[in-house]
């Protein structure tokens, strides 16, 4: 943590030194003859115009859709409350109950990517939100500060630094940084640590004086460290509790830790041969390593059914090499956008036990089409593999509707397929899932309501799982899910009362009862007050965010697989959650205050978000976000 203090300190200290030195020095030529003066004058007038409209960012996604807009920095109190993954996404995740833990989507089951992966993704939100390509123009040295001071323990420092050294050259780096001690179970009032994680990215960004070519590159290592406790010891026939005594638990393991590191060096080209032809190349090379230790047999030897490699202490690790490349050819001809690729991937791992490094290799070609007018749009994207399996997406959206289909054949990842450590071994060979999804709303929109209802409609044959007993397991029946609900946005007194609400209805067929854990209810809402106080200078919001599910058997989490599985004997209780909070805005800084948990009316009172694993308990937090310029 000092090092990253260290490093942000530093280089804010150059850029003071800098303009200082600047300053000086054109006070010094402004003395020697008049035209200097005014040259002078015009550089001192330059620097007061900076700020949030000269600060833009293009994600390289957008770059490759066709999409080549520059994105001004978002200057809104809307959301900034919001910190933890769940609360950003309307409590859709569940988690451990503390910030940084690993995140599991309740409602979305499929694949996340169509290329094969390890499957080890827990942790996939922290490492992909903060090392998202973009592309930065900032024209002045650039300053992205966040902070969180979270009770109990818990913060999170986000900072960002990017600076044109030219109009065509642009360098940056990111620091993300988690912390929090433990909130159950903790040996001491301060500095127990259930969380350690950190994120740092160096990029640079290219665009040639004639414009033809864009180039981006950069560097990411991610280092995630949860020293857990397997959650709190309790019998679920005993459920429901009527007393949280929080630090006061006696939890199922004692001393162990996962640790996840990654890093990618990502390199992309793109050239513009003539208007409506270009050409690109994408280069990635990564690494991941998890491991899981526990030293305690003695206190922990009870929690596990089997040892295979050892039983004094556990030390497994998945070792994962990949280099991917994708080439290109893509542009704009009319109205039409166009991209097809092909891409090449070489996958190798090794388990703590196996001396010999399996190896993958993959191809694909793809493509994606856009037709934009200004009515509507139409998007087709498609993937096709040597070995059959494929992904399709179509959508047709317009101001006032959209629908879209997807299907795909789903390769079983690495997790899925092979799996060697101390407590659970298998060598599967699964076919590949098959998914079927229709999706579709209405957007009504007047000047003081937007309503908009939605329909999820998806099916999938051969679906695999991590099963109760902690295995991966093939379902080779259709399992069907539907969601049904409504969006509904509503404010008063020329925006000065706002209501942002969401309501779900799932269903599941009777094949899917028992591996589709999804509450049947899920409501969120935020209601807030908007305005401007001390002669509309100072923007203000306070309000409420409130969080509502059902009933249902939650997926449960398995430490030494650092994944979620499927059980149906832990009942997690309808909870309703409410945070208050308040912010303000001064210029570039932005602060709010947040009662998280404030529904937490007694202090033994409580709740499970995943089974074992309570919800934070009601706590203060305090939040930051600066600025800075020039």
């Amino acid at each position: 943590m000092r090092t990253y203090f260290s490093i942000i300190l530093i280089f804010m200290s150059l850029e003071v030194m800098s303009q200082q030195r600047g300053i000086q020095n054109t006070e010094n030529r402004g003395s020697k003859n008049k035209g200097e003066k005014l040259r002078t004058i015009l550089d001192d007038s330059t620097k007061t115009i900076y700020g949030m409209n000269t600060s833009r960012y293009m994600s390289k996604d957008n770059f490759l859709l066709g999409d080549t807009a520059f994105i001004t920095l978002d200057s809104s109190l809307t959301n900034i409350e919001k910190v933890s993954p769940d609360e950003k996404n309307q409590f859709t995740y569940q988690s451990l109950g503390n910030i940084g833990t690993p995140i599991n989507n309740i409602f979305n089951y499929y694949p996340s990517t169509f290329s094969i992966s390890s499957g080890i993704n827990s942790l996939n939100y922290y490492y992909l939100v903060s090392s998202e390509a973009k592309f930065y123009d900032t024209r002045s040295p650039y300053i992205d500060l966040s902070l969180f001071f979270g009770g109990n323990g818990r913060s999170m420092v986000d900072f960002v630094f990017s600076r044109n050294i030219n109009k065509n050259w642009n360098i940056g780096f990111d620091i993300h940084r988690i912390s929090a001690d433990k909130q159950i179970s903790a040996s001491k009032a301060k500095g127990d640590k259930n969380i350690n994680s950190s994120l740092f990215k160096l990029f640079v960004y290219h665009k040639s004086e004639d414009e033809k070519l864009t180039l981006y590159s950069d560097f990411v290592s991610f280092r995630h460290q949860i020293l857990g406790n397997g959650g709190v010891d309790v019998d679920y026939d005993s459920l429901p509790l009527n007393f949280f005594t929080y630090n006061d638990f006696s939890t199922r393991l004692k001393d162990i830790e996962n640790l996840e590191r990654r890093k990618r060096l990502n390199l992309f080209l793109n050239y513009k041969i003539i208007e409506g032809l270009e050409i690109y190349n994408d280069f990635y090379f990564k690494t991941q390593q998890v491991e899981y230790m526990d030293e305690n047999y003695v206190e922990n030897a009870p929690y596990y059914n089997d040892f295979f490699l050892s039983n004094i202490s556990t030390l497994d690790s998945i070792k994962i090499k990949s280099v991917a490349n994708r080439a290109g050819v893509r542009g704009l001809l009319g109205d039409i956008n166009y991209n097809f690729y092909a891409n090449y991937k070489n996958l190798n791992y090794l388990y703590t036990d196996n001396l010999n490094t399996n190896i993958f290799n993959e191809i694909y070609l793809g493509g994606i089409i856009n037709f934009s007018r200004k009515e509507f749009d139409i998007l087709t994207d498609f993937k096709l593999k040597t070995t059959g399996d494929y992904s399709l997406l179509g959508k047709l959206k317009s101001k006032v509707f959209e629908i879209s289909y997807y299907s795909g054949l789903h390769v079983p990842t690495l997790f899925q397929s092979s799996y060697s450590g101390n407590h659970f071994q298998w060598d599967n060979e699964f076919n590949s899932s098959f998914i079927n999804t229709l999706e579709a709303k209405v957007k009504i929109n007047t000047n003081s309501i937007m309503f908009s209802p939605f329909i999820r409609l998806s099916s999938i044959k051969d679906y695999i799982y991590l099963s109760n007993e902690k295995n991966p397991t093939q379902h080779d029946e259709i399992l069907i899910n539907n969601q049904f609900g409504v969006n509904l946005n509503f404010n008063l007194f020329n925006k000065i009362i706002n209501l942002e609400s969401r309501y779900s209805y799932n269903t599941v067929s009777k094949s899917s009862a028992d591996i589709f854990n999804i509450p049947k209810h899920h409501i969120y809402s935020r209601l807030f007050y908007n305005g401007k106080w001390f002669n509309n200078s100072i923007p203000v919001q306070f309000g409420v965010n409130a969080y509502l599910r059902s009933e249902y058997y939650g997926n449960a989490y398995e430490p030494s697989l650092q994944a979620y599985y499927v059980q149906n004997n832990f009942l997690l209780e309808r909870n309703l959650r409410l945070n208050l909070f308040y912010a303000m805005q001064v210029k570039n800084l932005r602060v709010f205050l947040k009662m998280t948990h404030f529904s937490q009316f007694d202090k033994f009172d409580g709740y499970f978000v995943t089974p074992y694993y309570p919800a934070q308990k009601k706590v203060l937090d305090l939040g930051i976000k600066w600025y800075f310029f020039n």
